[in-house]
């Protein structure tokens, strides 16, 4: 190798080694404990992501405040797309299943859930967008 060569393979090095810890540091982590606002008083929604790196697990549950109606539990898994926002599939306890984004927003974190496999239809309803609120930076449940 002529020196050159050794010399575009060092900037090379020294490039990624500044570039690639700024990349790692501005990927948002998604991990703790989100609910719907107060404010809304007809139905909650809470969700719990445990963020590894780029993957995450999710579990969610949702209920009428008057206790009507089914209440879904549920659970998936996902990772980070290329803007940053959590991209995840999902499974409740109605067997329903489907895709969800989570992405933060200026009004607090947008989560957009999506039904591919409806089952119970009264379960249905909490699938949609949803504005909710981080209450903790740790997941409620382990």
């Amino acid at each position: 190798m002529n020196s050159r060569c050794i010399g575009l393979l060092i900037a090379s090095i020294f490039w990624a080694w500044l570039c690639v810890p700024a990349a790692l540091a501005s990927a948002p982590n998604y991990t703790g404990h989100y609910e719907t606002p107060a404010s809304k008083t007809d139905w909650s929604f809470s969700l719990d992501v445990t963020q590894t790196g780029s993957k995450a697990t999710i579990t969610f549950s949702a209920g009428m405040a008057d206790g009507s109606g089914a209440a879904p539990d549920g659970d998936g898994g996902g990772k980070l797309d290329a803007k940053g926002a959590l991209q995840f599939t999902f499974k409740d306890s109605f067997d329903n299943e489907g895709t969800g984004t989570l992405v933060a927003g200026k009004n607090g974190y947008q989560l957009t859930m999506n039904v591919t496999k409806g089952v119970e239809p009264r379960a249905l309803v909490f699938y949609q967008e949803i504005i909710l609120i981080k209450k903790s930076d740790k997941p409620a449940s382990p």
